[in-house]
């Protein structure tokens, strides 16, 4: 047996300055397709490369050389977007992915696999030539200055409600700021509607119009779960009044954001649009509206001759607030001119003959669903739209941007800025690189450094000679990861990130793409068949499901740990800021024979994002370094030293986070407590005074609070 440097300390300090940045800006190839919860591949390849090294070898001088390691083989059982497998490869591993997830298999499936960019330029240009002008015509609007016709950026809607009390329709505003930039900002004037700009020096502007003098930060949404009614001036609650309506709310246009290419062509330096780059912001006009109801009719008119979702959204935790707002089904999620245009693109991605072509437009369609909806926020200080997954769940928004499907010069998640993304990811599996910090002339620069390549030959089952296969270099399986007895193969390494307890949803979120992927997918994978993704046996903690998410990690770590080597290391990420996951994920770990040898703390998540942005957010993922041990010989020691001993090590692990500048703060502490923790526990059996084993219960009463109860002393203390 000979020790990886995994085992023995990797330079967390080195993978967070390159890992951190990454949180917030994914490679290209993980950007072709959205998927949940995504991990920096920086420290997949590092946790691939210290699994491998010996102790005295240099992590991160192994990180930016040509590696090529094809004698090992890495199999990750919760394959999720693939990272684990990307990196594998770019490191010339054979890797084995399962998912129970078809979406995540899929997503994986053609991120691996490679493609020449002409090959791909070819198809993106036939597809422009055949079906643009079809999409462009829905997005048409006539610029405020030069009065010829422009392209819409973005449209703005708002929702109505029937007041509570007096039936009145109530405009859904939380506030009447379309945008800012500084102190400035683009204002919609709740009595003419009209839109202007003005300086927010105070609580009140004028309409420039109208001269209606209001507070532009207050609507009638005054707060999360209420609004005020303009008429009757009664406070009511948003949800008792949208059960009482009975039907999903009514929308409005109340701006458009568009870009005058006409304006831009003439360069007028005295043109008002010239500071905006010929980007501007006009009130909605008759002839808008007169196109979207042009848009509703001819989507009734030929709705029948198109490929478009027709299922009803499964009934689920995350989807009963669907429900609740009354979408029924997952077409309710777009409005009609998003229809037409989708399913014109979705049928064209039909048509095309070229499996891998066209399920890498499909890859790209699935990024398009996900900025393209009605639950497509508007970022008023980032003049930009997040996609429907902007969180982990299903948002309706009283407000929200219907995107330019097609797209323009200007505008995110377009048709042509997903096409341009598969470009760039798919360039990517050719020339894959890492960034590199370093100083130059005093000042940190990053540089690219390519290494390796990503081209998947992928089987879709087991194969007897994997490890000797020069036909195959990755197996991707969709299916329950418990069912893995007719891999032959055993690996090397087990390197994961399983689901987080009930984090993530991952099932009833992808159905929304799922809906959309089955119809062109169903007859070529069997996986693709039901109406829905699986449920019942994903290893999720979910209360409306029969499945115990515990018993199921038990039961997928002893199934996979049956096709490590004896040597094989298993290692995975996980977080979360509830103390009783922590310590049902460690009781699971021992009941599934998993030994802890080492714990990392890594940051692991922007704490800009949506989905983190509250008081128990975590930006940090624990890396756990296990082995498989049939027979725990652990050494014996008393509950007094075992508390000893845990302080220690604690603070001395928040001394040498604190002297790498890694900021641990809030349930971050969470992370570092219970690495501990788990080395402890897999180390030593704690005895009481009589020399009784104690239970993992009875430790965790006496010790999960100790660390941080001791922190806080000595800060008091040191003040």
């Amino acid at each position: 047996m000979h020790l990886r440097l995994i085992e023995k300390n990797i330079p967390i300090k080195e993978i967070s300055e390159i890992s951190i940045p990454e949180r917030s800006s994914y490679k290209p190839i993980y950007q072709i397709s959205k998927w949940f919860a995504r991990r920096s591949s920086s420290t997949f390849r590092a946790l691939l490369l210290a699994a491998t090294l010996a102790p005295d070898q240099n992590l991160m001088e192994y990180f930016y050389k040509e590696n090529y390691i094809p004698e090992k083989v890495v199999l990750d059982p919760f394959m999720g977007g693939g990272t684990t497998i990307v990196e594998g490869l770019r490191l010339g591993m054979k890797c084995i992915g399962i998912d129970i997830n078809p979406v995540a298999w899929f997503i994986t499936k053609t991120e691996v696999e490679a493609i020449l960019e002409e090959d791909l330029q070819s198809l993106i240009a036939h597809c422009e030539a055949n079906i643009k002008p079809d999409i462009q015509k829905w997005y048409k609007t006539q610029c405020p200055i030069c009065e010829r016709e422009a392209e819409i950026i973005y449209i703005h809607w708002v929702k109505q409600l029937p007041c509570y009390i007096c039936s009145s329709m109530v405009t859904l505003f939380r506030t009447y700021i379309l945008n800012q930039k500084g102190k400035f900002a683009t204002v919609l004037c709740p009595s003419c509607h009209s839109v202007f700009s003005s300086l927010l020096e105070s609580d009140r502007v004028s309409c420039s119009r109208c001269e209606y003098r209001f507070n532009p930060r207050i609507g009638n949404r005054v707060s999360r779960s209420s609004y005020k009614c303009s008429n009757c001036g009664t406070t009511s609650h948003i949800l008792k009044s949208i059960r009482k309506y009975n039907k999903i709310l009514p929308s409005q246009m109340y701006a458009i954001e568009g870009y005058c290419s006409h304006c831009a062509r003439e360069k007028d330096v005295k043109s008002p649009l010239k500071k905006s780059n010929y980007k501007f912001i006009k009130q909605i006009d008759a002839s808008d509206e007169e196109l979207f109801y042009s848009a509703e009719k001819y989507w009734e008119k030929t709705k029948s001759t198109l490929l478009w979702p027709k299922n009803t959204i499964p009934e689920g935790t995350i989807t009963k607030t669907l429900k609740n707002h009354h979408y029924r089904f997952w077409f309710d999620l777009f409005n009609s001119r998003q229809l037409i245009c989708l399913s014109i693109i979705f049928n064209y991605i039909k048509s095309v003959e070229d499996v891998l072509k066209q399920e890498l437009l499909l890859a790209a369609f699935i990024n398009l669903l996900n900025h393209n909806n009605v639950f497509t926020r508007y970022s008023p200080g980032g003049h930009k739209v997040e996609g429907i997954f902007a969180r982990h769940d299903f948002h309706p928004l009283s407000t929200f941007a219907e995107n330019n499907v097609w797209g323009s010069k200007y505008g995110r998640g377009t048709w042509i800025k997903c096409m341009n993304r598969l470009v760039t990811g798919k360039r990517y599996n050719f020339q894959p690189y890492s960034h590199k910090r370093f100083n130059k002339d005093g000042s940190l620069r990053v540089e690219k450094v390519f290494t390796g390549s990503i081209d998947g030959h992928v089987s879709l089952n087991p194969l007897n000679n994997f490890s000797s296969s020069k036909d195959y270099n990755s197996i991707l399986m969709c299916r329950d990861a418990e069912k893995i007895n007719d891999i032959p193969q055993l690996v090397d390494l087990i390197i994961t990130d399983p689901p987080y307890a009930d984090n993530v949803n991952y099932s009833e979120l992808s159905d929304f793409f799922y809906a959309w992927l089955r119809l062109i997918l169903k007859d070529r994978y069997p996986f693709f068949s039901s109406k829905e993704t699986p449920k019942e046996s994903e290893a999720i903690k979910d209360k409306n499901r029969t499945i115990d998410y515990y018993k199921k990690l038990v039961g997928i770590f002893s199934a996979v740990k049956t096709k490590l080597k004896p040597d094989g290391l298993i290692i995975f990420t996980f977080h979360h800021s509830n103390r009783l996951v922590w310590l049902q994920l460690i009781k699971s770990l021992f009941e599934a024979k998993i030994y802890i040898l080492k714990t990392y703390p890594i940051p692991s998540e922007a704490r800009n994002v949506l989905n983190i942005q509250n008081k128990k957010a975590i930006a940090f993922d624990l890396i756990i370094v296990a082995k498989s041990r049939d027979k725990f010989i652990s050494k014996k020691i008393d509950l007094i030293d075992f508390k000893t001993k845990f302080i220690s090590e604690g603070k001395f692990r928040f001394k040498t986070l604190e002297k790498a500048n890694i900021t641990i703060k809030g349930y971050d502490h969470l992370v570092v407590i219970y690495g501990v923790l788990m080395e402890l526990l897999s180390e030593y059996v704690v005895q009481d005074e009589v020399s009784t084993p104690l239970t993992i219960d009875e430790v965790w009463t006496h010790t999960s609070n100790l660390i941080l109860t001791d922190l806080m002393q000595d800060k008091a203390e040191s003040k």
